[in-house]
């Protein structure tokens, strides 16, 4: 409520500022265009009027007066009125940003709490394929873009870019003698999103365990054209199947591969059909997004792989 009512207060104080300099130049004007006397009584007072005094023995003159000038009037009250117009239409310029990203916010807060449910995947709950009614080796159903989603992918992939720093935790999942236990490790996290040509975007990260003192790479290449997004360079059906596009937000599938960290901008792929991972990517603020990565292993959550970024 603070934010918004504020450059209300603005406006009203300077329009009861606009207010006083209009008083203030309206009395300098009437006293300028008017004689001022200086004269000392007979007890040695010195005194200033607009009038001699009726013995004006004494009297001088100590300020002419001077010709109104009523255009040179008029067009210092032009020049001040659109000044202070200008200042209005800034404060309204401002007051329109300051609404947009309180609405932005509140639009990240909704994608974040809808997300929670991915955030909460139990050990061993079943991959998208099962849950879609289809088999464990089945293939993934890539589709072109639909209509925007290539802008919302540039917006998005824009925001990426740059420096990030955060945490990351990988929790997987393991059955022993028939009881479920998870293994979990942290990590700090740097990343680096850059945009190439053709259309690349590609996301670095480097993540260190301080457990085990030893730090390791992940790149995450993505290809974006108008019609599809893939992994890959030049491939003519997409190998991603995606879930969810906007400019907030991306999830997507990838069956039959697996993301391994590599060198450099090599990234290595190892091929197994019984493998799934689902990734999402979603800005939760102006200056923060979160990653997940959830594997799959014969229909079956092994692991989770999550992190949380900001460039602030």
């Amino acid at each position: 409520m603070d934010r918004i009512c504020l450059p209300q207060i603005v406006q009203w104080r300077i329009f009861i500022f606009s207010t006083i300099l209009a008083l203030m130049g309206f009395f300098c004007a009437e006293q300028l265009n008017a004689d001022i006397y200086q004269w000392v009584d007979e007890n040695g007072v010195k005194h200033f009027s607009n009038a001699p005094p009726a013995n004006a023995g004494n009297a001088k003159i100590v300020f002419d007066e001077h010709q109104h000038d009523g255009a040179a009037d008029e067009n210092r009250v032009k020049t001040d009125q659109k000044t202070i117009d200008a200042l209005i239409e800034e404060i309204k310029k401002k007051e329109q940003q300051a609404k947009a990203i309180v609405e932005k916010q509140k639009k990240f807060m909704n994608v974040k709490q809808n997300q929670q449910s991915l955030f909460g995947s139990k050990c061993f709950g079943p991959s998208y394929s099962i849950q879609q009614g289809r088999g464990v080796r089945h293939g993934i159903v890539p589709r072109y873009l639909m209509p925007g989603e290539f802008d919302d992918l540039l917006e998005l992939f824009e925001s990426l870019k740059g420096d990030w720093y955060g945490a990351a935790w990988e929790r997987t999942c393991k059955d022993i003698n028939g009881e479920v236990y998870q293994e979990i490790n942290n990590y700090t996290i740097k990343s680096e999103g850059t945009i190439h040509s053709r259309g690349q975007f590609i996301l670095k990260s480097n993540l260190y365990s301080r457990e085990s003192n030893s730090t390791h790479l992940e790149a995450l290449p993505l290809y974006l054209d108008p019609k599809k997004l893939t992994t890959q360079e030049g491939i003519s059906v997409s190998d991603l199947e995606l879930i969810s596009v906007s400019s907030d937000h991306l999830v997507y599938v990838q069956k039959g591969a697996t993301l391994l960290p590599g060198i450099g901008d090599q990234v290595a792929l190892r091929k197994d059909r019984e493998r799934e991972f689902v990734t999402t990517i979603i800005k939760t603020g102006i200056n923060s997004f979160s990653f997940e990565r959830l594997f799959y292993t014969s229909g079956k959550l092994k692991t989770i792989n999550a992190w949380h970024l900001e460039n602030n």
